[in-house]
């Protein structure tokens, strides 16, 4: 038994040592356990001086991870987040009180303590995305969360951004990062409005040039995907006009490609385009990221 416990030391030290051989500071996913066979239940991210370990569920070698990581990963900071009780803790260095993720230059104000902590680097190809056609677009970025989207948007010359979430504490953050980015709120509006019920207050400036839809999958006593997504496609066509591209995602096992691409064609005026890839650190992400541009006949 304890040759067996030691071959597998060493086993999860070759593993460790081969994601330390990143040193940049932009956010990094060096493990995306997620839907793998070996660790399904860890993720780890490099978070520049930061080493951000989540254990999403009981297993045999999380004390080997968190030993082994101290002494081979050079991070000043290693914090462990146990998803599964809701603990986090530093196991090296502390918590910062003010952190960031660095995608592309922008910085995402982040919150080690919260269960997201105010970053998805899963969508980055699709913020970027946005960058490339926002300029001087009107932007509806619905469940905005802390509105990386429209960092993006105001940074390449968007001409209106609204950003709609009922999380006022996320759209706070929200404000934020514009802030620490050096984007004026100028032109950038912050909504606290339950999607489902403000479709009247939307109409108010429509039609929008660019919608973006990236909800959570589930959130109890607000959205639930797999019965409200079709809630907010089938009243898009009020918001839009012939050239309105749509940007929807969704990030659910159980919810395919397919479903979406079936369910806002046959309640819209949209047609499929392209699926934006997930960054390849995100091997077996469940996002789909899908671009659809409204059909000129139909509106």
């Amino acid at each position: 038994m304890e040759v067996l416990e030691a071959e597998v030391v060493v086993e999860v030290g070759k593993f460790l040592k081969a994601l330390a051989t990143y040193s940049g500071k932009e956010f990094k996913r060096l493990y995306h356990g997620r839907g793998e066979k070996t660790f399904p239940f860890l993720t780890i991210d490099s978070i520049d001086d930061t080493l951000f370990i989540q254990f999403f569920e009981t297993n045999p070698y999380e004390d080997k991870i968190s030993n082994l990581s101290k002494e081979i990963f050079p991070h000043k900071n290693i914090i462990i987040k146990k998803r599964y009780t809701n603990e986090t803790f530093a196991i090296k260095g502390e918590i910062p009180k003010e952190a960031y993720a660095l995608e592309n230059g922008y910085k995402f104000k982040l919150n080690f303590l919260n269960q997201n902590i105010g970053y998805f680097g899963d969508t980055k190809h699709a913020r970027e995305f946005i960058g490339k056609i926002a300029r001087d677009k009107s932007v509806l970025n619905l469940f905005s969360y802390t509105c990386g989207f429209s960092l993006y948007a105001k940074k390449n010359g968007a001409k209106f951004i609204a950003n709609v979430d009922m999380s006022k504490s996320a759209l706070k953050v929200g404000m934020q990062n514009h802030a620490i980015n050096n984007l004026p709120n100028k032109n950038v509006a912050f909504w606290p409005y339950n999607i489902l019920k403000a479709f009247n207050k939307l109409k108010k400036i429509a039609p929008y040039d660019i919608i973006i839809i990236d909800p959570p999958t589930h959130q109890k006593g607000s959205f639930i995907a797999s019965k409200d997504y079709i809630k907010i496609i089938k009243k898009l066509n009020s918001l839009t006009h012939s050239q309105t591209t749509l940007l929807a995602c969704i990030n659910s096992p159980t919810f395919s490609k397919e479903e979406l691409i079936s369910m806002i064609e046959n309640n819209s005026s949209f047609k499929f385009k392209h699926q934006i890839p997930n960054p390849k650190e995100y091997t077996n992400s469940t996002l789909k990221a899908l671009v659809f541009n409204a059909s000129k006949s139909d509106l």
